[in-house]
């Protein structure tokens, strides 16, 4: 149960930090043609 567990949140931290990526590029790709 606890290995289960472990593996689930590893994965969610996973997801959360490429979408946070993914966020971030986007944000910089959408000021940059704002502001150029």
């Amino acid at each position: 149960m606890d290995q289960a567990e472990g593996r689930a949140q590893r994965l969610t931290y996973g997801i959360g930090a490429v979408v946070g990526v993914v966020l971030v590029l986007l944000t910089c790709l959408l000021c940059s043609r704002l502001l150029f």
